[in-house]
């Protein structure tokens, strides 16, 4: 396929938002797979909560650093109350998609991109404006890197929705989501899975015989982690801690002080760029249940501790993860400890998480992913080039199209049915998309 195909996007823009970095992780990851199969695609990404500028965005992100931390239940009951009420998801969703979306118009003025893919759930909400607001006939994607989708993720003017979990729709709370569903990779870098345990743990100069339980709380280093890792030094039969605190300074500076004195049990690292080697090398990796990093270890794949879950998007998605063995819970430090260690005495019970990440995993490509978009993206332009040409006459109704459905893998199941698309029943363009509304 070349770059004269004109079924290919040549300009795409990733919107996402640096909230930690699990949703700047997905645009990235996505942007190397595009770069991959769409050889010559301008792709950039912009930052949704920048879009407010610069001190909006810094105030936002100490704001929800802070009610994760030391205001963890405002956050679950705005979480649950988002998930459990349609007058008030329907409320928020309006309010953010008003809030971001007269912004985002006016960033993508001028670039006129053939696709907009979002990673975070405000930029969805100002897609969602643009289709309503403006009209406009981009084709439009959300790819959600999490184990739960909330409402605040999904919205009927939005094309397509990537999710990583075939029952999404139960949360979803969205008549019709169905139709745009589609069960997607994790969508992570190129390098997790890539590496043998003994591969990395030689790189990294760590001992083939240790259990290695990789401890992290994602880019800020949130979670009961200085806790978790004082008592895992000191547990029989002994574990390796391997610390990654991201740009969590105070945290990494009390860790390194604890392995002073642990020197053969934790090993500390600050913000890093080998995450792909560390996962490797571990037998267990314990987060805090939320963010792209549940995603890189089920794609190493390696077992998942969900320790002490982050209010809101980490208690729901960890859910999801234990109901596919996917995940075990440890709620508080002792109950850490004791899932370590019958992970670390059983290994029946690790073998059966392992199998279980494996069966996740398989079949799952960002590049089918991709070419999903891709199919979209060109049965899309078919439809609008044909009604361009020929024109709607009483003697030629618009034609219905293929249809594309979710699968267990995600790949595409196509029925063609005429000479333009769409998507489960949906209108074949967006304009009609938005008629029918």
């Amino acid at each position: 396929m070349t770059r004269l195909d004109d079924n290919l996007p040549r300009s795409v823009v990733i919107i996402s938002a640096e909230m930690g970095e699990g949703h700047n992780a997905a645009a990235a990851a996505l942007t190397e797979a595009i770069e991959e199969c769409w050889p010559g695609c301008s792709v950039e990404r912009l930052d949704t909560i920048e879009l407010r500028g610069v001190r909006f965005a810094r105030a936002a992100r100490w704001a929800y650093g802070f009610q994760l931390s030391v205001l963890p239940w405002s956050y679950e009951v705005f979480y649950d109350r988002l998930s459990r009420s349609d007058p008030f998801a329907q409320f928020t969703k309006g309010v953010v998609g008003a809030f971001f979306g007269r912004r985002l118009a006016k960033a993508l003025d001028g670039r006129n991109p053939d696709l907009v893919i979002s990673t975070y759930p405000f930029g969805s909400a100002a897609l969602q404006w643009l289709r309503q607001h403006r009209r406009s006939a981009t084709l439009m994607v959300t790819y959600i890197p999490a184990f739960h989708v909330h409402p605040l993720w999904v919205y009927p003017g939005v094309d397509m929705h990537f999710v990583m979990y075939d029952s999404a729709s139960e949360h979803a709370r969205m008549q019709g989501f169905e139709r745009t569903m589609r069960v997607g990779a994790p969508p992570v870098r190129r390098g997790f899975g890539d590496l043998s345990r003994a591969k990395a743990r030689d790189l990294l100069g760590f001992s083939a015989e240790d259990f290695i339980v990789l401890l992290t709380g994602g880019a800020w280093g949130l979670g009961d982690i200085a806790p978790g890792a004082e008592a895992l030094v000191r547990l029989e039969p002994p574990v390796h801690v391997v610390a990654v605190c991201g740009k969590n300074a105070n945290l990494e500076a009390d860790l390194r002080v604890l392995a002073a004195s642990h020197p053969d049990r934790l090993t500390v690292y600050g913000y890093v760029s080998t995450m792909p080697v560390l996962m490797a090398a571990a037998n267990v990796v314990v987060t805090n249940g939320a963010g792209v990093t549940v995603l890189e270890a089920l794609r190493t794949p390696r077992p998942v501790v969900a320790f002490a879950p982050l209010a809101g998007h980490g208690t729901a998605s960890t859910a999801e993860m234990v109901r596919r063995d996917l995940a075990v819970q440890a709620r508080d430090v002792p109950e850490l400890v004791e899932q370590i260690r019958s992970l670390r005495t059983d290994p029946e019970l690790l073998r059966k998480m392992e199998r279980a990440g494996e069966s996740w995993v398989q079949g799952r490509d960002l590049r089918r992913s991709i070419a999903e978009i891709q199919a979209l993206y060109a049965a899309r332009r078919a439809a609008m080039t044909d009604g361009a040409t020929t024109g709607p006459s009483p003697d030629r109704p618009a034609p219905a199209g293929p249809t594309d459905r979710p699968t267990a893998t995600g790949a595409l199941a196509t029925e063609a049915t005429g000479d333009a698309a769409s998507v489960d029943g949906a209108p074949a363009t967006s304009e009609a998309w938005l008629t029918s509304s």
